[in-house]
């Protein structure tokens, strides 16, 4: 898909002013173990030095390739304009073979761990680089860009308490509270929910968000990231904050 202008509504979002270091800010939704797409999409949006560049967590768990992501990250991962935060699964992948994860992933999505006990066998460091890996995601990061906060994460926040006072849990999870509470005036961008399926779920009667774009939602402060590239027909997706251009991947 061809990068464009991003949503009209996502216009008083925009910084006024670039007063970083960086030429673009790009965000990246959940890859879930998609890196043909991952690659597609990395291809299109050409990252340079100039660039920030923030993952929002969820690399495994939906597609087959969850060991060649991890890989990948790990080596952009030492890059200082390169922010890769944590996800829900990817939480759940560091407590693996534990039952809780084993009852939320399910038989079918075990591939992750199955690709990590095949290449043990051939490597033994392997479990060991990508449990380290995962231990030292932070679960949020913060830009400010025109005077205006831009935080960063996967689940998203408990909007009764404060930032300082956010949780693991409710960074990597959120809840029901924050997509229909949140009035604050900082820009939450946030994966682990698509549109779609937050209209769905919490607000059935917001059309804005029958889409398989990157949407905000209307009348606050939030950017959904998740395009559902973990489904077959879904896509990974990037947006620069700082101008609203946005890439998809192709359906690969």
């Amino acid at each position: 898909m061809e990068n464009k202008n991003f949503l009209s509504n996502m216009q008083d979002l925009l910084p006024s002013v670039n007063d970083t270091p960086y030429k673009r800010i790009l965000a990246i939704g959940d890859v879930h173990g998609r890196f043909t797409r991952l690659m597609d999409l990395w291809e299109k949006i050409s990252v340079t030095d100039e660039d920030l560049v923030i993952f929002l967590g969820d690399y495994v768990e939906g597609g087959n390739e969850n060991l060649k992501v991890l890989s990948w990250l790990i080596e952009q991962n030492e890059k200082d304009n390169i922010v890769v935060l944590c996800g829900n699964v990817d939480d759940m992948l560091f407590n693996s073979f534990t039952p809780s994860f084993i009852s939320y992933m399910g038989e079918k999505d075990l591939d992750t761990l199955k690709e990590l006990v095949e290449a043990a066998r051939t490597d033994s460091t392997v479990t060991k680089k990508v449990h380290h890996f995962i231990k030292e995601l932070p679960f949020s990061y913060v830009v400010k860009v025109s005077g205006r906060d831009y935080i960063f994460c996967h689940g998203g926040i408990n909007p009764k308490i404060s930032f300082a006072k956010q949780t693991q849990r409710d960074l990597l999870w959120s809840n029901r509270n924050f997509y229909t509470e949140y009035e604050g005036e900082a820009v939450m961008v946030v994966g682990h929910q698509s549109p779609r399926r937050v209209m769905k779920g919490l607000l059935p009667h917001c059309e804005e968000l029958n889409t398989t774009k990157p949407a905000r939602i209307p009348g606050r402060n939030i950017l959904l990231m998740d395009t559902s590239a973990k489904e077959a027909e879904g896509f990974l997706s990037c947006v620069d904050i700082l101008t609203g251009e946005f890439w998809q991947s192709n359906k690969i």
